[in-house]
């Protein structure tokens, strides 16, 4: 009878042998102990383990090329004063409710360095469970005002990653965007970073 966990077949080609420069399986891309656990993992951690294997191939060491996740931000009124107070925007877009209900845009709007902030530290704590993520470079195009009371369905993706050296990390090229409860686009993002295997625990 076929299992859940029959749903990934085993990588390995019989060339078995272990590169001590990248701790890596030359023949199927594995580690030591991905090799050792092989049958013990479930079908969604053998899928896992697939998944970094074929970015291993194209030269990243750390996270996976294609990697995908999400988070939601919720955007009351209090939040957008208290953000844009702590980071001293004082445009009374994001402060004065009589001002801002007759604008343009007839509510308060969020400062754009407060969905800005929340998207780039998405990155720093979805890579920090597992290694030790450190920005680059981000590119940040803000394309609908942010209103009080928006909820933000925030994404990124891994679009490419090759292992750097002189890093001693993997140099990682992801493409983001957020939008709000509507389905309507408030952001677009791109960020470079550099994600490093955890240091061991002293």
């Amino acid at each position: 009878m076929t299992t859940p966990a029959d749903d990934a077949p085993s990588p390995c080609i019989d060339v078995c042998r272990m590169n001590p420069a990248t701790g890596f399986c030359e023949g199927c891309w594995r580690t030591i102990d991905e090799i050792a656990n092989w049958t013990a993992f479930d079908a969604a951690q053998k899928r896992a383990v697939l998944s970094r294997g074929a970015s291993r191939r194209k030269g990243a060491r750390v996270v996976s090329i294609g990697e995908r996740f999400t988070a939601t931000l919720a955007l009351p009124a209090d939040s957008i004063k208290s953000f844009a107070t702590l980071v001293n925007d004082l445009n009374p877009l994001h402060h004065d409710e009589a001002y801002a209900e007759a604008s343009r845009f007839g509510s308060l709007i969020a400062s754009g360095t407060q969905p800005t902030a929340h998207m780039m530290a998405m990155l720093a704590t979805h890579f920090s469970q597992d290694a030790q993520p450190l920005g680059l470079e981000f590119g940040i195009k803000l394309t609908r005002a942010v209103k009080a009371n928006d909820v933000l369905a925030m994404s990124w993706h891994v679009t490419d990653a090759k292992w750097k050296a002189s890093l001693k990390g993997d140099l990682v090229t992801l493409e983001g965007e957020a939008r709000n409860q509507h389905g309507e686009l408030v952001m677009k993002a791109s960020a470079t970073i550099v994600v490093m295997p955890k240091e061991p625990s002293a």
